[in-house]
């Protein structure tokens, strides 16, 4: 009886449901149309003969969907083009597209609008297309007059905006659709989507969005208003490798006890760390590929009390995969750290054919009592051996377990702890890099490189004082001998003496003389030391490579090519020095010749050679 009772409340539920929906389709149906048919419209058309195809069909570039030609979303077709033509339909669409001849070359049905057809479809005689003119003059069947419309000019600026005001708004039914250029909104969002309840937009069903040029590298953001959760997908290149974060909006954003759930990249990841899922009292950790076989590392917490507010581990789980090099009794499949119950509990993989598997269960001795010593008491641990045949375990092997997994269990505390800590620190990143987004801007963006337009500007000052310097001060060779002869502040108004100019071209020679054989000298000196200096230790491993140990060999060849290096070095700074000599000078002398300091005595030793002659 209280079935039928159910179930006809349950059919008045439905028929009530059914009415609201038929309500809806009713006020959602649109006005009737005073343009249809006249929309113009573009699609793919396949005519057979090619690929297997055997009748003609539709293609809609909209869904990527095929219709049959007899489709009635298809209400006319007024043309045709491919590669080769344009043709104009002219059969009658009254019968639908289905009953249309879809022969191109019949002349009846289409009208070729463009003059010249493909070489297969043509029956030309007395035509030589050996003749290049006549085949030119064959083929052109018009003269297309030049292009009245403007050159598109659109400038960089238009072009970075994309919409005007760099914003665009698209109302659909029940959709909201937002499009923004890139970089005009601080936290570098570019699309939205938002999938509302109603047709007044106020009831926010789904969000999704799409994000560019972030430091954070996140790409998508999808966020669910009924369920409070968001889903936030990232770009390959965070420092934490993370590729996915999904959380609650309930949940604090910068504590490790939200419920929340991280992806990361494993391969790039030390730890190999694939998948962390926290919650109120649960944080669990899963691996990929790691060299320990460790799978999942899952802790259960106590609730907090006011005794201890901070939640305290009651269990840790360890999952690892089987190694095959060593008997599934010794393998480890799970181990179970019960921190409040002092106690461990050990499951072994199964082995081949058996439906049970190896089990160890440990007591903790109490370290206060035993003076931090780990004491064996056969009493305090027990443990299922799969196979009846196989031996039991020593005493002294059960003990290293024992010791072997109390050391493990403070290991595993310490990196839980530790782990939380970097959750938490990254929560707190995150929650910074939400509240004080970041856009990451090219090198070479000129427009928006604060630093490097800054940097450019820089240079292009300090190129413009240096060359400006170089313009206002020329450097003058006769510069110091001046100076040491009347001072610093003579001019060079007033050319000099026929003793004084030849006294002062006679020290710059001298000078430039002396000081480039000098430098030659010093360069040699130092090549001729350094060139002994290898030649000793390339004798000296000659006569001991058979004795020297590798790090010696290594150091060696370290030194011998930087030696080597060093002395060919000096060898070209050598010949480059030799090579700029003469050129070097014959400038000087060139350059006194000229200097107008000197031109009463240049025109009086010009005058004597002429009578020397």
């Amino acid at each position: 009886m209280e079935k039928k009772e159910a179930a006809k409340k349950q059919a008045e539920l439905d028929k009530i449901e059914q009415a609201r929906q038929e309500r809806i389709a009713e006020l959602e149906r649109p006005p009737p149309d005073k343009i249809d048919g006249w929309r113009t419209h573009a699609w793919a058309l396949v005519l057979p003969g090619f690929k297997g195809v055997e009748e003609p069909f539709f293609i809609e570039p909209s869904e990527g969907k095929r219709y049959f030609v007899d489709a009635e979303q298809y209400q006319q077709l007024d043309s045709v083009y491919n590669n080769e033509n344009y043709y104009v339909n002219l059969q009658s669409c009254s019968n639908g597209l289905g009953s249309l001849n879809y022969e191109l070359s019949d002349l009846s049905c289409w009208e070729h609008l463009l003059a010249g057809e493909p070489f297969h479809r043509r029956q030309l005689v007395g035509v030589d297309y050996t003749d290049k003119a006549s085949a030119v003059l064959t083929e052109k069947h018009l003269d297309v007059p030049a292009s009245w419309v403007e050159k598109l000019d659109i400038s960089a600026d238009e072009f970075e905006q994309r919409y005007p005001g760099s914003h665009k708004v698209i109302h659909y039914k029940k959709v909201l659709l937002e499009k923004f250029s890139p970089y005009s909104q601080n936290d570098g969002i570019v699309k939205r989507i938002k999938i509302f309840e109603d047709y007044a937009l106020s009831v926010p069903l789904l969000t999704y969005e799409w994000y560019k040029n972030r430091v954070d590298k996140m790409e998508t953001a999808r966020i669910d208003h009924v369920k409070k959760d968001v889903r936030e997908t990232f770009a390959i290149g965070r420092n934490d490798h993370l590729l996915k974060h999904e959380y609650s909006m309930d949940a604090p954003m910068t504590s490790v006890e939200g419920v929340r759930t991280l992806h990361f990249n494993y391969y790039p990841r030390l730890d190999h760390l694939t998948k962390l899922v926290c919650t109120a009292l649960t944080f669990d950790e899963y691996y990929t590929d790691r060299s320990d076989r460790l799978q999942s590392r899952q802790i259960l917490y106590t609730g907090a009390t006011k005794a201890k507010p901070k939640r305290q581990i009651k269990d840790v789980t360890e999952t690892y995969g089987r190694n095959s090099d060593i008997p599934a009794k010794e393998d480890v499949w799970k181990r179970i750290f019960h921190m409040q119950d002092n106690t461990i509990d050990l499951l072994y993989h199964y082995d081949y054919n058996f439906i049970t598997n190896d089990t160890r269960s440990f007591i903790k001795p109490n370290l206060a009592e035993t003076g931090g010593k780990i004491l064996f008491y056969p009493d305090k641990t027990s443990g299922y051996i799969a196979d009846p045949c196989a031996k039991l375990p020593r005493p002294l092997d059960i003990y290293y377990t024992l010791c072997e997994n109390m050391e493990w269990e403070d290991c595993t505390n310490k990196h839980i702890r530790d782990r939380e800590s970097e959750v938490t620190e990254y929560l707190q990143q995150r929650h910074k890099e939400l509240t004080e987004p970041q856009l990451y801007v090219a090198l070479f963006d000129t427009e928006r490189n604060e630093e490097a337009k800054k940097g450019w500007k820089e240079q292009e000052t300090q190129k413009v004082e240096i060359t400006e310097r170089e313009k206002e001060a020329e450097i003058d060779p006769l510069a110091p001998y001046l100076a040491r002869m009347f001072g610093s502040g003579h001019g060079s108004g007033t050319p000099l003496t026929h003793k004084e100019a030849s006294l002062v071209r006679e020290q710059c020679i001298n000078d430039f003389k002396s000081k480039q054989l000098a430098r030659q000298n010093l360069i040699q000196e130092r090549y001729d030391k350094l060139n002994a200096e290898y030649k000793a230790k390339r004798l000296w491993y000659l006569a001991n490579q058979f004795i020297l140990t590798p790090q010696k060999e290594t150091a060696y060849f370290a030194t011998s090519a930087e030696l080597a290096f060093r002395v060919h070095s000096l060898e070209v700074r050598l010949t480059r020095h030799r090579d700029l000599s003469g050129p070097r000078f014959r400038a000087l002398v060139e350059y006194l010749d000229k200097h107008p300091l000197l031109k009463e005595y240049n025109r009086m030793r010009n005058s004597y050679s002429n009578d020397d002659k």
